[in-house]
Parts: structure tokens; C-alpha cells; sequence
């Protein structure tokens, strides 16, 4: 804001002039970016909505009492943590074990007077040879682990100490019991299992069986194979209601089918999931060179259940508009080995694409054309139909009728011949 000599001013809120300056300051910021702003929303890429690994890029923000929250499902907040924050929760469980009954240990025999009567020889202690806290630290080690007592162990004249002892020991089975459970099944996630499922690095618009299709590659690298394998699709864009609201993420569902399975598939080899591009596709409308423009995310999910484990896995990846190639389809990956008589399949070529000729125009002015080049010819065949019908009919004439016909014709003659000779004679 520029004060009376037309200098520069910066006004914080709690000025009076505060909704005045922020006006100006908005208003300035508008003038100066203008049309450059548009187009730079337009041609700046909008980030995935899920990442290529799988992983979802959202953000959660304003949950009432989160943590409290998370804690109360603390087995599967467990679970769902780093393994960073993983490996420090071993560690510091069985620490803080240590710890808590270490100083319990100590202040029994604080209490107990052991500590000012180390240098009496007639004096039993609860714990003998303990003379400071970490000799009772140590001695809460050896009992939790039980290794076995050396120098340091609980006399049974101390009531407390083995109700103690038998406490420590309990609690210390169910905490090891509970860590180790809790490490061997984050090692058993069948989370990792997606590290093994392939997507394609892009998609693919090419023309199939007379109709526009999106092709996505999904494969396998392990011999074990998922069963049950199902593949879904939803295409996340902006959408405007009828009413004029506004959804910026609105899910529209992709049909897609495999080889003529439909959505199930069974990965032996890879395999190509196609979504044909209809009437009812949400790409219906879509131009090779919007796709540039168009901000969409294609989101891709493979399910099925291990089938070592019968546990049942999950992967997912996304295609952006950008990562759609107009006018390809991949190339062929399946050979068949004579000599060892067995398919071989080559991944190096499991993102290869080849160019397939295919219209540069969206799928429903395709339909549109074709539609009319079918009706053009459908007329022209009708008229060429109804030309046939009107052209005269030629009477089909046997060869015998026309040589009997000559023979009568050459006998009248013959007779009109004789007759004329005989008049003249």
C-alpha cells in the first residue's frame, strides 16, 4: 500500500488499514498475472492422485482427537508404522520393561534398608549383592530374560521379592509374546507381495474390433500366481452436477475385460486389460490432443489371494493424461521355443509400444463418421438394388427351338421354290 508521498507501505493485521491493503495487494496480484495465471494452471500437471508404487497422495487434516483415535486401534497402528518406528518400539519395550521393574526392585530394597546396611554381615537383603540401581536394573534383566541368576539373586526371606519375580516374569512372557507377534506379522504383510505385480509405465488408445479401447499391461513375475485375481478401473476427474455443484474428485467407473474374461484374470503371462471407449465411457468425448489439457487420472487396482499363503493382496497404480499414448498398442512379448518346447516371455519388452493406425479424433466423431459412411452405403446398395429391378428382362431362347425354327423356315422355302419351278415348266 502506498501512503500520501507514494511510498510503499507494508501493513500487518492487526492495522486498521488491514482490509484496505489485503483489497490492493490481492488486486495488484491479479492485474500482474492475469492470462499468464490461466494458462499456467491449465498447462501446470496436477499431481497423482495415487502414486506409481501404489501409495495414496492424500492428506489428512482436521480429525478430532486423532491420536486418540489411533491408540485405541493401537494393533493396527502398530502395524501400519515405519519400520523405523517399528524397530525403536522393540527396543523401547523391552527397555522401558527393564526399567520400570528395575526401579522396582530398587525401591524394595530401599525400602527394605539394604542399601545402609551394606556393610553388615548379619543383614539379609531381598536381593543379595545388589549395592546401587543398576545392579537392580540388571538383576530385572536377568529375570526377564531368564538366563539365570549369578551373584545377584532373590532371597525368600523378602515377601516381596517373589511375588515380584513371578509378576516380572509373566509380564514380561505376554510383552515378548505380543513384540515378536507383532514383528513377524509386519514381516508376513502380504503388502510386499505387490512389489512382484507389473503395470505397464503407460497406457494406450488404439482402434480394435471397429472400436476405440484403452490398453493397460498387468503381469506377474512369480511362478506362484495369484488366484482370484480380479482388475478394476475408475477414472477420477472434475464434474459438475446438474445443479451446479462442484466435485473435484468424482470416481467414474472404466468396464474393462481381459482376453474376453471380463474382469478376472488369471496372470500366467501377461496380459492385456482393455476398457472399450463407448457411448457410456467417460472418454467418450475425448480428442488426441486434449489429452495434453485434460486433467484426469486413470486409476488402476489388481486383487487377488496369494496363493501360498491365501492371503489376499493388493496393488494399485495411475495414469495421468500425459501418460496415455494416442495411436499405440504394445508389442508382443510371447514366443514359443521349439527346441525346448515351452512359451517364453520376454519382460524387457513388457513396456514396448508399436504406432497402430488409429483416428486422430475423439471416439464419438469416430462413430459418428462411420455411422454415416455405413448409411452411404447402405443407400448406395438399395439403389443399386432397385436399378436391377427395373432394367427389361431378355427372353431366354434355347438353341434347340431356334434350330427347329430354321429347319421350318428352310422347308417353306423349299416348297415355295418346287412350286414356282413347276408353274414356270
Amino acid at each position: 500500500m502506498t501512503n500520501e508521498s507514494g511510498l510503499k507501505v507494508n501493513i500487518y493485521e492487526d492495522d486498521p488499514r488491514w482490509e484496505e491493503y489485503k483489497f490492493q495487494k490481492l488486486k495488484q496480484n491479479s492485474m500482474d498475472q492475469g492470462k499468464k495465471t490461466k494458462w499456467g494452471r491449465k498447462l501446470k500437471p496436477r499431481r497423482n492422485l495415487i502414486r506409481k508404487e501404489g501409495q495414496c497422495n492424500v492428506a489428512y487434516r482436521g480429525i478430532p482427537n486423532k491420536r486418540m483415535r489411533f491408540l485405541k486401534d493401537f494393533y493396527v497402528t502398530l502395524l501400519d508404522m515405519q519400520w523405523r518406528w517399528a524397530t525403536l518400539s522393540l527396543f523401547g519395550g523391552f527397555l522401558t520393561s527393564y526399567f520400570v521393574f528395575g526401579f522396582i526392585y530398587w525401591l524394595v530394597c530401599y525400602t527394605h534398608g539394604d542399601f545402609h546396611n551394606l556393610g553388615n554381615a548379619d543383614w539379609v537383603p531381598c536381593i543379595e549383592k545388589v549395592t546401587s540401581f543398576w545392579d537392580c536394573f540388571l538383576f530385572s534383566i536377568e529375570t526377564q530374560s531368564t538366563v539365570g541368576y549369578g551373584t545377584l539373586y532373590p532371597q525368600p526371606t523378602c515377601p516381596v521379592t517373589i511375588p515380584l519375580v513371578y509378576l516380572q516374569m509373566t509380564l514380561g512372557f505376554i510383552v515378548e509374546t505380543v513384540i515378536l507377534g507383532f514383528m513377524f506379522v509386519k514381516f508376513a504383510r502380504p503388502k510386499y507381495r505387490r512389489h512382484t505385480l507389473l503395470f505397464s509405465r503407460s497406457a494406450c488408445i488404439s482402434k480394435e474390433n471397429g472400436a476405440l479401447s484403452l490398453q493397460i499391461r498387468v503381469g506377474d513375475m512369480r511362478r506362484t500366481h495369484l488366484i482370484q485375481t480380479r482388475v478394476q478401473a475408475m477414472l477420477v476427474r472434475k464434474h459438475i452436477s446438474e445443479e451446479r455443484q462442484v466435485y473435484p474428485l468424482y470416481q467414474h467407473k472404466l468396464d474393462v475385460n481381459a482376453n474376453g474374461m471380463e474382469d478376472n484374470l488369471y496372470l500366467m503371462y501377461p496380459v492385456v486389460v482393455r476398457h472399450v471407449i463407448d457411448e457410456n465411457s467417460p472418454l467418450w468425448t475425448t480428442k488426441p490432443e486434449e489429452l495434453c489439457l485434460d486433467k484426469f487420472e486413470i486409476i488402476v487396482v489388481l486383487e487377488g489371494t496369494i496363493e501360498s499363503t491365501g492371503e489376499l493382496c493388493q496393488a494399485r497404480t495411475s495414469y495421468s493424461a500425459k501418460e496415455i499414448l494416442w495411436g499405440h498398442r504394445f508389442a508382443r512379448m510371447e514366443e514359443y521355443d521349439e527346441r525346448n518346447e515351452i512359451w517364453c516371455v520376454d519382460f524387457v519388452r513388457f513396456d514396448n509400444v508399436v504406432p497402430q493406425p488409429t483416428p486422430r479424433c475423439s471416439p464419438q466423431e469416430m462413430e459418428e463418421l462411420y455411422g454415416r459412411t455405413k448409411l452411404q452405403l447402405a443407400e448406395k446398395s438399395a439403389k443399386k438394388a432397385s436399378l436391377r429391378r427395373q432394367r427389361p428382362r431378355c427372353d431366354r431362347i434355347s438353341i434347340g427351338s431356334v434350330d427347329s425354327d430354321f429347319s421350318t423356315a428352310s422347308e417353306d422355302n423349299s416348297d415355295v421354290t418346287i412350286q414356282t419351278t413347276a408353274d414356270v415348266s
